[in-house]
């Protein structure tokens, strides 16, 4: 009877191992819903295997986490730059650092790097900002930190609208774009702005405005600001006063470009 005791007692040592893993299985990833970054995953799994752990669940059950989800505060980065939660060993020492490369963890960053943001401005309509662009510039290194937070708010709708002189004093793009680490926001609008201008006209037809057409031969600061205000609704004007000479009357007089009283359907798309 104790030799069969014995035979069951070494059994179950033996296979213990295999029933706490199978516990596991279907359990592996659990998902951390963050106010900002969208959704995290966490693989049991992948942490189990590690040399460090080998399936050792106390090594974070309840030193590090609570078992019971609920039971676990929400964390900051800071918190965990601090030692807290992930960054009890995700500290560059037994672990890559929480510090890193955000994408790492919150793959909803992995899209977006790839993607650009459309900011639509009031008076100059869309501005594209590409991620991917300054993400692989050697001064920002792929950390996501260099802008975020100290530039932008990670949340986009928490995001101020900045005008061109605010950025002129340094903030927002105007924090890189000052010229010298890169181009000044003072520089070339066309870099940014490059889309053209809807300009309604209820009785004969939009007018649309290409800017592209136009920089090939001007300057920014040839209509800009003494013939048109960088400013939506701030530039109307009639036929006649165009052909005073006014707006696009100061180009369009027949002689640098065709006339504004010449055929109507150049600009009205009636």
């Amino acid at each position: 009877m104790k030799r069969r005791w014995m035979v069951f007692t070494f059994l179950l040592v033996v296979a213990l191992p295999s029933i706490v893993f199978g516990r596991w299985k279907g359990k592996d990833k659990v998902y951390l819903q963050t106010e900002s970054v969208g959704e995290v995953e966490f693989s049991h799994y992948k942490h189990m295997d590690m040399e460090s752990i080998r399936y050792n669940c106390p090594t974070c059950h309840e030193a590090v986490f609570k078992l019971e989800k609920k039971d676990n505060p929400a964390y900051t980065m800071k918190q965990m730059e601090e030692g807290k939660s992930c960054g009890h060993c995700h500290n560059d020492t037994q672990a890559f650092s929480v510090t890193g490369d955000c994408t790492t963890c919150h793959t909803v960053f992995s899209d977006l790097i790839k993607g650009s943001i459309n900011l639509q401005t009031e008076s100059v309509g869309k501005v594209e900002f590409s991620h991917s662009t300054h993400f692989e510039m050697e001064s920002i290194g792929q950390n996501c930190r260099a802008c975020h937070d100290a530039v932008f708010n990670i949340v986009k709708e928490k995001n101020p609208a900045f005008t061109m002189k605010q950025m002129d004093q340094g903030q927002a793009c105007g924090y890189c774009h000052n010229g010298k680490q890169v181009f000044n926001v003072t520089g070339d609008c066309t870099t940014c702005h490059a889309g053209d201008v809807v300009y309604v006209v209820e009785d004969t037809g939009n007018v649309t405005f290409p800017h592209e057409a136009h920089i090939d031969m001007f300057g920014c600061d040839e209509c800009h600001p003494d013939l048109f205000k960088a400013e939506k609704g701030a530039n109307e004007a009639t036929m006649a006063e165009m052909q005073d000479g006014e707006s696009c009357g100061a180009c369009h007089d027949g002689s640098t470009a065709f006339g504004v009283s010449e055929e109507c359907g150049s600009c009205h798309a009636m």
